[in-house]
């Protein structure tokens, strides 16, 4: 599972993504989704839905296309972490969809 750190509005979070799903297909994967719980302590506070396409990952970490499925869920989660932080910076500490 993947997870990260961050602190927003002076308190510190902690983002957890659940293993991204595939997108059905018997060609090249289109989507990856997946859930991100935001947690303050043992309390979660918001849960994320996670939308990443394959262009938005072709875009920015082509390298990883050609890896491992650890590989490729490392970058659509950290592509994630990255769109949530942001969000949560601007006090967006609610339920929400959210496109990386």
């Amino acid at each position: 599972m993947s997870t990260r750190t961050v602190t927003a509005g002076g308190r510190t979070l902690e983002l957890v993504a659940e293993p991204p799903r595939t997108s059905l297909t018997d060609d090249a994967h289109t989507l990856w989704g997946f859930n991100v719980q935001v947690r303050e302590g043992d309390q979660v506070l918001a849960v994320k839905t996670c939308f990443v396409g394959r262009v938005s990952v072709q875009a920015r970490h082509p390298e990883a296309l050609q890896g491992t499925a650890e590989d490729i869920a490392a970058v659509v989660h950290a592509m994630a972490f990255d769109k949530i932080e942001e969000g949560l910076a601007g006090g967006e500490v609610d339920d929400a969809l959210v496109f990386a």
